[in-house]
């Protein structure tokens, strides 16, 4: 039979779209089954490829859930309103600070929800290593966080007494409770409302009045 001279789909992909394929079936297994319930053959029915395939690109189970990990950490890290800042002087440039920020970390939480629930749920709940990786990041975050507030201490729109340290832990358990109840299900969620809440409280705390 002669060749028909079109490459199919599986030659045509380079090697990162290859890896982005796995990947993307990774993540689909791994949301049905969760880590212990998901194999390799899983990953490999998803994408449609060949098992010598996978391990050109990943060694094991392991690796390719803690590239989904990697991905994960790498978007929550980035998330940053678009503009610039705006000058703190009173009251109201805290809360527009704030409420940027928020928002633009609860969009990005809702879009990507599967690799969000992926960490919460099932890498924290697995250990194998990511505990120490998610204690990093969020230790970046909160550092972020402690800044934040204490640059808001200099502009004299927080109190002077303010334990920037503990609240900063407190502003990352919020946003992970609201992710958790709020942001992993595929119903748009009223995220002006959890922001207006988030600021409320937040704003409360920090200013004392």
């Amino acid at each position: 039979m002669a060749a028909s001279g079109k490459s199919t789909p599986r030659r045509l992909l380079k090697r990162e779209a290859r890896r982005e394929q796995i990947l993307a079936a990774a993540l689909k297994a791994f949301s049905r089954g969760g880590y212990h319930g998901t194999h390799v053959a899983d990953v490999i029915a998803e994408a449609d490829i060949a098992r010598g395939t996978f391990y050109l690109h990943f060694q094991s189970k392991h690796d390719v859930f803690a590239a989904l990990v990697d991905r994960t950490l790498a978007i929550l890290l980035d998330v940053r309103p678009a503009g610039e800042e705006p000058p703190v002087r009173r009251r109201a440039d805290a809360e527009a600070i704030l409420r940027a920020s928020y928002a633009t970390v609860l969009e990005t939480i809702h879009e990507h929800r599967q690799l969000m629930r992926l960490l919460f749920d099932e890498a924290l709940g697995i250990d194998k290593g990511f505990r120490k990786q998610l204690d990093q990041h969020f230790g970046v975050w909160h550092e972020r966080i402690v800044q934040t507030l204490a640059f808001f201490q200099e502009r004299g729109v927080a109190r002077a007494d303010l334990d920037v340290e503990v609240t900063g832990q407190l502003a990352l358990g919020m946003v992970e409770r609201l992710a958790r109840r709020y942001l992993f299900g595929a119903r748009k969620p009223d995220i002006p409302r959890l922001v207006d809440a988030l600021v409320a409280f937040e704003l409360r705390g920090i200013a004392g009045r």
